[in-house]
């Protein structure tokens, strides 16, 4: 007899410290989250009442998050932490979490990963590349925001160019007209030819500052830079 039943998933709480967390990287967090296990418990720690908040006001209804008030009486370096801190145990003792997700750069949880982790539990830390290395040591998985939020943003940023008005046919027709043997061509080469044939044409009317940082955007195009003469060398070639 068959069953096309699926195995069952950890079970995961995500705790937010919102004071050392920008509000940007939760659609990140959320996502890798998800594909680690079932969300089960989902808070955000911080001071509502603040104005630093309001990036978060909308998150926690789009993402249906539970908001914990850190009240301005109970308001200082510590306060979010610690209260995060004694739920995450609280959710410990209860052994209904199977893993925990802990968004914060702020290295003062190493201890509390630490702890989670001598119970066999999961722990999954989210943060800044500024985290420190015992804290992101003491997490079974750690996720770099910042890098992974800009990695995104430069893989949108290439997929707007190409859907862009960008005159792509003549930009890789250059290429191959300036290319060697090899198929490699001089940028500056590409970029006085395309001036010629393009009097018009300038990296800033779509949106860069230098004709590098097009082609790096472009999907069609390979580039590199070297060291050649003592100088810098960049190269491009169509793939």
């Amino acid at each position: 007899m068959s069953t096309d039943l699926q195995p069952r998933r950890a079970r995961l709480a995500l705790l937010i410290d919102a004071d050392n967390i920008r509000a940007d990287f939760l659609p990140i967090i959320v996502r890798e989250a998800s594909a680690l296990g079932t969300v089960t418990v989902k808070r955000v720690y911080g001071h509502f009442g603040s104005s630093s908040m309001n990036a978060w006001q909308p998150l926690v209804h789009d993402y249906a998050l539970t908001p914990v008030h850190i009240p301005p009486a109970a308001v200082g370096k510590n306060a979010t932490d610690m209260k995060l801190a004694i739920e995450a145990m609280d959710l410990l003792h209860r052994g209904q979490i199977e893993g925990f997700c802990i968004a914060s750069s702020d290295s003062d949880f190493t201890t509390l990963a630490s702890r989670i982790r001598e119970d066999g539990v999961s722990v999954y830390g989210f943060g800044e590349q500024k985290a420190s290395q015992p804290y992101v040591r003491s997490c079974d998985r750690f996720f770099y925001c910042d890098r992974l939020l800009k990695e995104e943003r430069r893989e949108e940023a290439a997929a707007e160019v190409e859907d862009a008005d960008l005159p792509s046919d003549e930009i890789l027709t250059a290429v191959e007209d300036t290319s060697g043997e090899d198929g490699w061509a001089n940028l500056g080469e590409v970029g006085q030819i395309l001036t010629k044939r393009m009097p018009e044409f300038d990296p800033r009317n779509y949106g860069f500052r230098k004709l590098s940082n097009l082609m790096e955007a472009m999907k069609k195009v390979e580039l590199r830079r070297s060291s050649a003469n003592g100088g810098g060398v960049v190269q491009v070639k169509r793939k």
